[in-house]
């Protein structure tokens, strides 16, 4: 492919203009492609390239913003159109590379060459984080929470390459079929395959390479957490649209959410229970549901001091997946002056 397409009207070649929207951009397309394709149309063969290659841009709205504000056709034309990203530019290969190099940034614009065949590829943003809330009930209960979120991963259709896998087929013109782009690094547009389809796939939003899935895991080990804490998980983010094997990382934010009235000290789970001093001094069986929701009758020893702990065994924190600990009350004497009153 003659790189000077890049120079050309794309908006033309589409017969849309600027303010077409995405779904004009698209009939049109549909309906040049039919009309040049090389197999209805002998003398169509190079206007079918430049058609696709002009679809190829206007449909994405990264390449868009980028062909917009560097092509003498686009809206933000500057007589400099390097001007916008300082000097040390390397000329119209640097333009080309800016549409089938580099991953997507926050900013529109890639960060160009600076010296002669240096290369410095833009900031894509693949992390994902995601807040997951474990109580003390299901640290004791221990049993896995299972995470759930969406992320950005390859359509099935077209196996990220965004091209329909059914429609016609020719060389890669980026690449000459070599599947290699000029710094011998797989070819972004064709994606290593070293040839074009005729058509966008249309199970990823026409050629997305990406769609939005749900996503979900066992988080396991749940027994051990005892505070607040983040976790980095690798290659559990998003899936780069540009780079095949690129993923990014799950940030997984677990908030501890206490329960009132324990605390854990030394691995031991403590019931902090408050006991009115007639009840310490004579004795009482005490009535308690625990964290699971299971009710029992705690005897509370007569004579018992502030401080004093009262132990129940198998009802504390899993050691590991089959034992327990112990649940331990740890007594509170208080004075209820309104009780006394009511003797």
């Amino acid at each position: 492919m003659d790189e000077n397409i890049l120079k050309e009207d794309l908006y033309k070649i589409l017969e849309v203009d600027k303010k077409s929207t995405n779904v004009e951009i698209k009939n049109n397309y549909r309906k040049l492609s039919k009309k040049y394709h090389p197999d209805k149309n002998k003398n169509g063969g190079e206007k079918f390239k430049k058609i696709s290659m002009a679809y190829s841009i206007l449909s994405s709205e990264d390449k868009k913003q980028k062909y917009d504000a560097q092509s003498p056709y686009g809206k933000d034309y500057n007589s400099n159109p390097f001007s916008a990203f300082g000097g040390g530019m390397g000329g119209f290969d640097d333009i080309f590379q800016s549409f089938f190099g580099g991953r997507p940034t926050s900013n529109p614009f890639v960060e160009f060459f600076g010296r002669k065949n240096e290369y410095r590829e833009f900031h894509e943003n693949l992390d994902i984080s995601v807040n997951v809330v474990i109580t003390l009930k299901n640290v004791f209960e221990g049993k896995p929470i299972k995470v759930s979120y969406k992320r950005y991963q390859h359509c099935d259709v077209c196996k990220g390459t965004g091209f329909d896998p059914n429609s016609e087929s020719y060389e890669c013109d980026i690449c000459q079929g070599t599947g290699k782009d000029r710094f011998g690094r797989k070819c972004e547009y064709c994606q290593g395959l070293g040839k074009i389809f005729s058509l966008p796939c249309g199970a990823c939003n026409d050629g997305e390479k990406v769609v939005l899935k749900d996503t979900e895991f066992n988080l396991n080990n749940i027994h051990k957490i005892r505070e607040s804490t983040t976790e980095y998980l690798r290659g559990y983010g998003h899936q780069s649209r540009y780079f095949r094997e690129k993923k990014g990382d799950l940030k997984l934010n677990i908030i501890y959410q206490h329960s009132l009235g324990y605390t854990i000290e030394n691995e031991k789970l403590i019931y902090h229970l408050d006991l009115h001093y007639e009840d310490a001094i004579n004795g009482i069986k005490y009535e308690y549901e625990h964290l699971d929701g299971s009710k029992m009758k705690v005897s509370i020893p007569k004579k018992t001091s502030d401080g004093d702990m009262v132990r129940l065994k198998g009802k504390g924190l899993l050691q590991n997946i089959k034992n327990r600990g112990d649940l331990y009350f740890k007594i509170n004497i208080i004075v209820d002056y309104d009780r006394l009153q009511r003797k």
